[in-house]
């Protein structure tokens, strides 16, 4: 590279869901190891007041979207807006000092970001699915373009893309993005649907996989000692296929009940509800809120073993009493990656692909619950699968983990070798055989 990375804006966070803030930290952790402990990040964040009250070691900034939309009102409609900023990012890379002295000091500050970056990192995660808005994600992507910036979509799950004019531009910005990380093969194949060049992907495990520990405990499954300690994790869940959303969070609802219940009385289980999207009541939901609709449910003689726990902890502390559990029962993905990285036991529940794909790869595929599909019989069966997994193969998992690990750290090469690749312009073209000769 001719030009060292110090200036990373890493875009698309949210902080405030601790699966999202796990992420961050890992990406972070990531990219120093690679580029050195000098690098200056700056993050943006659709909450980066509150982001910074939780997470005061790392500097948000609101996302450029916020920051248009505040702009916007009451003068003109967001879309007419963000072809303006269009335009003057696009001015900014000749005019440097002028070209937004226009704007608001925020909006200033923020383009100022883009402009200063030496690689701009788009999040890790789930959001470029058909379920929730590209809005902002395709804004962001249009900045970093139009100012020429190197841009990496860290390890995703994404697609499959259905909108006509969806898959247009997204096919038009990720074949021009430096790297695309994804964490799982369907997410690959999507890409190779939409036709992005392989070049221009990798297979990484997902980011929060390099917070796990070194030294992944030899815990015995099932404990020997009288009540077990399980950890479960509940979240909300709009997009229901079969029926309606009050219909599917009854079914949910229902199931785990009924596995609590089962847990308690059979097999003498201590149960905390504990979840990656707790603490911060300036997010969207609280899982803990979640959980009250399940221990309602339960009988009186079942809720003496239950407990509610409410507590917001960063990823380090998420995981250091994740590990102090036998087993975690998890909805939501980063409450499992994490029970992982602290070597607990999981029983999976799958409401989207990423979490169905992730333990498919790690042997648990008959005992992953799709939510679509859950019962009281259903989790039970799951719950009886994934306790003979873990009886008889934790030996396998573990390994995996550690291999996940060292998955998640490569990002890392793969993006300073993209970075290479691009600056040293080779005569092939991107479709071509270079980027391959030189990872």
């Amino acid at each position: 590279m001719k030009k060292p990375v110090r200036n990373i804006l890493i875009t698309n966070a949210i902080a405030l869901n601790g699966g999202d803030a796990a992420i961050l930290h890992a990406t972070i952790d990531i990219l120093r190891r690679e580029f050195g402990d000098d690098v200056h990040f700056i993050v943006h964040d659709m909450a980066a007041k509150a982001s910074n009250r939780y997470y005061p070691q790392i500097a948000f900034r609101n996302d450029i979207y916020s920051g248009v939309t505040d702009w916007a009102r009451g003068r003109v409609k967001p879309a007419i807006a963000a072809l303006g900023i269009l335009a003057i990012a696009g001015l900014m890379r000749i005019m440097p000092g002028g070209a937004a002295k226009f704007l608001p000091e925020a909006l200033r500050e923020t383009l100022a970001d883009y402009a200063k970056a030496d690689l701009v990192v788009s999040s890790g995660g789930t959001y470029l699915v058909p379920h929730y808005s590209l809005t902002s994600k395709l804004l962001d992507f249009l900045i970093a373009e139009a100012l020429g910036k190197p841009r990496i979509l860290f390890t995703q799950s994404l697609g499959p893309f259905q909108s006509i004019g969806h898959r247009r531009l997204l096919r038009w910005l990720l074949r021009r993005a430096t790297l695309v990380l994804v964490r799982d093969q369907l997410s690959l194949r999507h890409l190779d649907e939409l036709g992005i060049p392989r070049q221009r992907v990798r297979l990484c495990a997902d980011a929060a996989f390099a917070l796990a520990r070194s030294d992944l405990p030899d815990r015995a499954f099932p404990p020997s000692r009288g009540r077990w300690r399980v950890a479960i994790s509940v979240r909300d869940w709009p997009h229901f296929h079969a029926g309606s959303r009050q219909d599917g969070m009854e079914r949910y609802f229902t199931a785990l009940s009924t596995l609590v219940a089962d847990l308690t009385e059979r097999w003498h289980a201590e149960v905390t509800f504990i979840s990656t999207c707790q603490g911060t009541p300036e997010y969207w939901t609280d899982d803990a809120r979640t959980a009250e609709e399940i221990v309602e449910r339960l009988p009186h003689r079942v809720r003496g073993h239950v407990t509610i726990d409410r507590s917001f902890r960063q990823p380090a502390r998420l995981i250091a009493e994740l590990s102090t559990y036998d087993l975690t029962v998890a909805t939501r993905l980063h409450a499992a990656i994490l029970s992982l990285c602290a070597g607990t036991p999981v029983l999976p529940i799958s409401y989207e692909f990423k979490t169905t794909e992730l333990f498919r790869g790690f042997g648990l595929g008959e005992a992953t619950i799709d939510v679509e599909d859950i019962s009281p019989e259903a989790i039970l069966v799951a719950f009886a699968k994934a306790a003979s997994f873990w009886s008889e193969h934790a030996d396998e998992a573990w390994a995996k983990v550690a291999t996940a690990r060292q998955s998640a750290f490569d990002a890392g090469g793969h993006i300073a070798r993209a970075l290479r690749w691009e600056t040293e312009k080779p005569r092939e073209s991107p479709s071509g055989n270079a980027f391959q000769a030189r990872d």
